[in-house]
């Protein structure tokens, strides 16, 4: 063959070979395009990727689903998912008091805080196309005002105009934001005239919300985007399947075994049982909540008794607790009964005492026992009267394994100075029973409101006082609260500054403090576990932008609207969008092998001829 032949020969192949690899170049790029959302140039964090745009979800142990998604029952199973389907006004953070406005855009209080002026976003529609305007936020209001009788202070409800919406209080109601701001709105067209819509069975929901139902069965509900959604480019999810799990154990190795994404369980041992298993993309944070509080009957005696209560609180150890009831995932609890997000509200002198009061410290209860005339005699403490204290009676939950290891705890404390404890552990509604009715001693319970300030946390335990036999929703430990807690209670709604605030929530404080009418021990975990192979912008301890509980409806909602699928998430081939990008980088170095070998050899072929 000819020397000119073999070139041209070589020179073809090249070419040849010049164009597969480019044409595996392009598919590889475009598939990476495809995935990222914005081809190859394209920031990961803003990723639409629709090839993994599934998020596997389950926020707790439940029982089957039921097919009916009724906003006037915004907390029905599974947990949570009514947040994606309704929206709030606003979006409030309960452990900052952050303020996100949502379906409103602002905000303005007025007349001394007996007047509050809504004004609503523009462009928002349900997800049946129904504008969303003044006329629905006005119909939902008055229709859980009128049928519902709730928001008892809120005297007249108006639209001023078709993005104006005005509530006017019959007494200053400032901390009334929250829960104005924190209602899901409805469609007035889709519910008008329909009695008593808290009874309706919803099948097909209509709301403001990013997601709508797809499909729904007992174990399985799958959510898909709202095409009508207000905010642009979002969801970046396109589906979210909440899936069925009965018992924490089920759910604990569904997401060891990656197949649920967003959970909240509690694990006895989660580094070992869950982020072992894939320590790169199986975490957890565990952010303090509510706390749990010991309730003492301030009607029976020795209880009834200030600093008998105060001495209890010294006698306990709650890093016991802690590190053996809790598994050392809930941290001990300030004595003034407010979150710990929220204890920068405290002056120095109620911080000092609040900390003395949780503190370990058995001899300090005895000391302050005797001062009023108890002693402590061959391991019995004796009342000033000579008689001994009464066995007292202290009941958990069965089946909650931490609570009931912690009355042992706390049975063995108190035995410590003298005192007595009987240990029970009824059925939750024995315990909610007794504890509301009032035939109860002590008792292991939460009994701390939930707001974005102190102000909600006390708003549980105040209250007339209930005699024992008589149910009491609020303040179930019937303390007798002070006419001066009263005052800085109800003084607080109308407190528009700073200063004030936080002069009448230190005045609370001080009070609880020196009365104890319960006695906090450790803050219970907000339980929350993810799993980041494929999705990304979760919240977490160095990045704590939101509450990050999946069964939370409204906070949940921000969560999810944060999370992006991840570039280098596995796509339906198996093959993640980082390595496309690889294996388009090794394709452009192949390339240019292929073209440099077939250039130098044409010119050693050249120079021969």
């Amino acid at each position: 063959m000819a020397l000119k032949d073999k070139k041209k020969i070589i020179l073809a192949v090249t070419a040849a070979m010049l164009m597969i690899f480019s044409s595996m170049f392009v598919i590889a790029v475009s598939a990476y395009g495809n995935n990222s959302g914005g081809g190859i140039f394209a920031t990961p964090q803003t990723s639409n990727s629709t090839a993994n745009s599934t998020l596997y979800l389950s926020p707790g142990p439940t029982p089957a689903f039921t097919d009916n998604f009724n906003p006037f029952n915004i907390w029905s199973t599974p947990a949570g998912i009514m947040g994606f389907i309704y929206e709030p006004l606003f979006q409030i953070n309960t452990y900052n008091g952050t303020v996100i406005p949502w379906l409103a855009t602002s905000y303005h209080f007025l007349n001394g805080g007996r007047n509050l002026t809504v004004d609503l976003r523009h462009n928002v529609t349900f997800s049946n196309g129904e504008p969303f305007n003044a006329s629905s936020v006005v119909f939902t209001f008055n229709t859980e005002k009128k049928d519902y009788g709730e928001w008892g202070t809120v005297s007249n409800i108006s639209a001023i105009n078709n993005y104006e919406v005005e509530f006017n209080f019959t007494q200053p109601q400032t901390q009334y934001l929250f829960y104005i701001g924190s209602t899901v709105i409805i469609p007035q067209n889709v519910w008008q005239g329909v009695k008593n819509p808290a009874s309706q069975t919803v099948t097909n929901p209509i709301g403001t919300g990013p997601y709508m139902i797809q499909s729904f069965s007992p174990q399985k509900i799958v959510l898909v985007k709202n095409p009508h959604y207000w905010q642009p480019n979002e969801p970046k999810i396109d589906h979210v399947v909440y899936v069925d799990y009965t018992s924490n154990s089920a759910l604990s190795l569904a997401l060891a075994e990656g197949k649920v994404e967003w959970a909240s369980v509690f694990e006895p041992n989660v580094t070992q049982l869950f982020v072992a298993n894939n320590p790169a993309h199986n975490h957890y944070w565990y952010p303090p909540g509510q706390p749990v509080t010991l309730l003492l009957n301030n009607l029976i005696y020795p209880l009834n008794l200030s600093y008998f209560r105060q001495a209890i609180s010294l006698a306990i150890n709650r890093t016991a607790i802690m590190n053996i009831g809790e598994y050392g995932y809930e941290t001990p609890a300030n004595a003034a009964n407010i979150l710990q997000q929220q204890m920068s509200y405290l002056n120095a002198t109620n911080t000092k005492m609040a900390n003395q009061l949780a503190q370990y410290n058995p001899s300090a209860a005895l000391q302050l026992l005797e001062s009023h005339g108890f002693t402590l005699k061959s391991g019995t403490l004796y009342s000033p009267n000579g008689q001994p204290v009464p066995n007292l009676n202290l009941m958990s939950i069965a089946g909650y394994s931490d609570w009931d290891t912690d009355i042992t705890i706390i049975a063995a404390d108190l035995k410590q100075i003298g005192i007595s404890v009987t240990t029970t552990t009824p059925t939750q509604s024995v315990v909610s029973g007794d504890v509301t009715d009032g035939n109860y001693t002590m008792a292991l319970d939460v009994d701390t409101g939930i707001g974005p300030n102190p102000w909600y946390d006390y708003s549980g335990i105040q209250g007339p006082v209930v005699p024992i036999g008589q149910n009491a929703y609020i303040n179930p430990e019937r303390w007798n609260v002070s006419s001066q807690f009263e005052q800085y209670f109800n003084n607080f709604p109308s407190a528009v500054t700073n200063a004030t605030q936080e002069a009448d929530i230190n005045g609370m404080a001080s009070i609880m403090l020196q009365q104890m009418p319960i006695v906090p021990l450790v803050y219970s975990a907000d339980w929350y576990e993810y799993v980041n192979t494929t999705i990304g912008g979760w919240p977490n301890a160095a990045h704590p932008y939101w509450i990050p509980m999946p069964w939370y409806p409204g906070p949940s909602e921000v969560v999810l609207l944060h999370l992006y699928v991840k570039s280098n998430a596995p796509n339906s081939t198996g093959i993640s969008n980082t390595d496309y990008y690889i294996i388009a980088a090794v394709v452009v170095v192949v390339i240019a092998a292929v073209a440099s070998f077939g250039w130098v050899r044409s010119k050693k072929m050249k120079a021969k001829e």
